[in-house]
């Protein structure tokens, strides 16, 4: 018997939880269909004993009552600024860094990892102890556990491993960490987060990954009692900062992945819900903005730098931005200074747009500062209701901007008398003071929006813009940058709707007796086929398979996000000839094809100075068009795997291995971190023993 678990019930649905500053929000949704059957929305729980976690179980709770009884449920996933907010906030706890390495190179190993200090932007120092372990000692367990336990004694939190050359064999700082983990401490490697060579990099790297351990691990914890409280088997995923995703596991051991996964969740909102293929897309909560680009129907992304220091870890690309629809005005003289970056969620004040016009009687505008350390030129409306916060959304409700069904929009009254109260300041009338609010919100965001677009080359193209207070600022900054604006579907819970839309996950069980590793490979191409026909992309499709003994099972897990991409429909081959060679420029011709992806490669005359230079250009894509690999000169190889393998011991030689790239039927590795040749050719005599036909592909050097 092999016994699955189905992972997509007929009519499920799946739910989607945005974790903000302001608020929590959260959607029920059809995958397919895209309709939202269920909304709901409560203030973030900083405060509360469980943190976030509350929040985001009152969420869960409303969306439920909601949904019909008895309606299944595929998955829940979240996007969260808890690792975020974290770092910014100076909420991290002591690390340990232990160096690994030879005894004789402890000098240069400690230059490498006795890392300067890491501060967040404004926030408190990372507190950091190091230590270094000679990975050729005979005691070198003794030690490692040494370190921990006095390490432990000292208050340390949290420990990074950093092994030199871990990268090529990481099994020694994997032993390590659990060396570390059976001392009581939490522990990561620096080679578990990357692939990639630089040592300083990878330390930093899981120090920083470290730091959050402790939260993360606890948010974790709380969370999983929730769901399985309430929706026991059914999987829970969170949000990474490329847009894909990890389970509860790959939290706890990786959270430092979760960084902006809040505005990657929006971005793939945007293009999976409303079809964006090129433009920057604004979100516009109450604090605070978040910009970020869509080039081709994907999110931009770039190496994450985490107080300032540079990672290995790529990110889409969120430029923040303080001002937002509920920002206060700051006055200078009789003139607005600027709005924001304090806001009135944060200040503690009520909109007065949202005020009863009753409430505002007797209003006159006063200067003030809303927190302890603020200049105290931020315009507060007093009046006989108590304190109010003068905001865009204040303007834009005075001039009648906001469409009937924007959720900010309220009848004119309240908003016209705290802009007249601000009119009298400014010596102006209603309409240009409430203009001049916009407008001096807008000025901060246009210069953003388009150093983002330069950026990118995406200048000219629409603005496109989400969240609660999208319309209010979007039409003023799109005027200012000479663009088209577009409000997208669902603007307020626009990073829910992308949470829930690009996950998927599938799981598949099998009796076995024995940890065979050829059952587990078989398992694992199911699950990975049944993945990719669900709607997972292929190039970021992430599986294991574990092998579990007191239960004689090996069960095998896929799971990734669906393609970020605006093309919902498979296209044929002459589809995906032409958009490469528009792409590649000059002859193409298709070397590999499978049900999954397609492996173009072109010829291309170039011009140089002592004549001309042929080059091969290739470019594999996804059946929806989207762009895996493309390179400017590489060699490919077909074929049944031996074939493949032969041709590329003649290619090899004994230095260090080309940039490879490896395809089979259902996804692309990237191998492009093994330098050794050895280890390369192991890793592709692994990869390949199951499959009937392959694709190898060599970057040009």
């Amino acid at each position: 018997m092999n016994p699955t678990i189905p992972t997509t019930p007929r009519n499920a649905v799946r739910i989607g939880i945005d974790v903000g500053g302001t608020f929590t929000k959260g959607v029920a949704l059809d995958a397919v269909t895209r309709e939202v059957f269920a909304r709901a929305r409560v203030p973030t729980t900083h405060r509360a004993e469980e943190g976030v976690v509350s929040g985001v179980v009152e969420v869960l709770d409303a969306l439920l009552a909601e949904l019909p009884e008895g309606q299944p449920v595929a998955l829940v996933a979240h996007a969260t600024t808890q690792a975020t907010n974290a770092l910014l906030e100076g909420d991290m706890a002591t690390v340990g860094l232990l160096a690994l390495g030879p005894a004789s190179d402890e000098r240069l190993i400690a230059r490498r990892t006795r890392l300067a200090e890491l501060r967040p932007g404004g926030g408190r120092r990372l507190e950091l102890r190091w230590a270094f372990v000679p990975s050729d000692a005979t005691d070198f367990e003794a030690r490692v556990r040494g370190v921990a336990e006095r390490w432990r004694a000292e208050g340390v939190e949290a420990v990074a491993v950093s092994q030199a050359f871990a990268v090529d064999d990481p099994s020694l700082e994997r032993r390590a960490c659990a060396l570390v983990r059976d001392a009581g401490l939490p522990a990561t490697g620096g080679a578990e987060l990357t692939g990639v060579y630089g040592l300083e990099m990878r330390s930093s790297t899981a120090a920083i990954n470290a730091s959050i351990l402790p939260i993360m691990l606890r948010t974790a914890g709380h969370v999983e009692r929730a769901l399985e409280r309430r929706l026991p088997d059914v999987p829970l995923l969170v949000v990474r900062g490329d847009g894909g995703a990890v389970d509860l596991q790959g939290l706890r051991e990786a959270p430092i992945h979760t960084v902006v996964s809040g505005p990657a969740a929006s971005l793939a909102g945007a293009i999976l819900h409303h079809g964006v293929r090129d433009g920057v897309l604004f979100e516009v909560g109450g604090t605070s903005t978040n910009i970020g680009a869509v080039r081709a129907g994907r999110p931009v992304m770039k190496h994450m730098t985490v107080m300032d220091f540079p990672t290995a870890l790529r990110a889409a690309d969120i430029r923040i931005a303080g001002v937002a629809g509920g920002s206060l005005v700051r006055l200078g003289g009789r003139r607005i200074e600027e709005v924001g970056p304090r806001s009135a969620h944060i200040a503690g004040l009520g909109y007065a747009s949202l005020a009863d016009p009753a409430e505002l009687a007797d209003a006159r505008l006063v200067r003030t500062a809303p927190r302890p350390g603020d200049p105290a030129d931020y315009a507060v409306l007093e009046a006989a209701g108590g304190r109010f916060a003068l905001t865009p959304t204040c303007a834009a409700n005075a001039l009648e901007l906001l469409p009937d069904d924007d959720p900010a929009r309220r009848p004119p009254e309240a908003a016209r008398i705290a802009m007249a109260a601000l009119a009298r300041e400014l010596n102006a009338d209603v309409e240009a003071a409430a203009r001049a609010v916009l407008e001096a919100a807008a000025e901060k965001l246009t210069d953003t929006v388009r150093a983002l677009a330069d950026a990118y080359e995406l200048r000219g193209t629409p603005l496109y813009g989400g969240g609660g207070a999208a319309r209010v600022l979007g039409p003023v900054v799109a005027r200012r940058l000479g663009v088209p604006f577009e409000c997208v579907p669902e603007p307020d819970v626009i990073s829910s709707v992308g949470a829930a839309l690009t996950l998927i996950r599938v799981e598949r069980e099998r009796n076995a007796r024995i940890d065979d590793p050829t059952v587990g490979d078989l398992l694992l191409r199911e699950v990975e086929g049944e993945a990719v026909r669900l709607g997972a992309d292929p190039a970021r499709l992430q599986a294991e398979v574990r092998y579990l003994p007191e239960e004689r099972l090996l069960r095998a897990v896929a799971f990734g996000a669906h393609p970020v991409d605006g093309h919902q429909s498979e296209l044929d081959d002459e589809v995906l000839l032409r958009l490469a060679r528009q792409q590649l420029g000059g002859t193409c011709h298709l070397h590999y094809r499978s049900p999954v992806l397609v492996l173009i490669a072109g010829e291309r005359q170039q011009r140089r100075l002592l004549g001309r230079v042929t080059r091969h250009p290739v470019l594999a894509m996804d059946r929806r068009g989207g762009r895996m690999l493309e390179l400017d000169d590489a060699q490919v190889t077909v074929g049944a795997p031996n074939e493949v393998l032969l041709r590329l011991d003649e290619q090899l030689g004994s230095g260090t291995a080309p940039q490879a790239y490896a395809l089979t039927p259902r996804r692309l590795i990237d191998c492009s971190h093994l330098n050794d040749p050895n280890a390369l050719r192991s890793f592709l005599r692994d990869l390949f023993r199951l499959e009937s036909e392959v694709a190898l592909v060599l970057k040009a050097s």
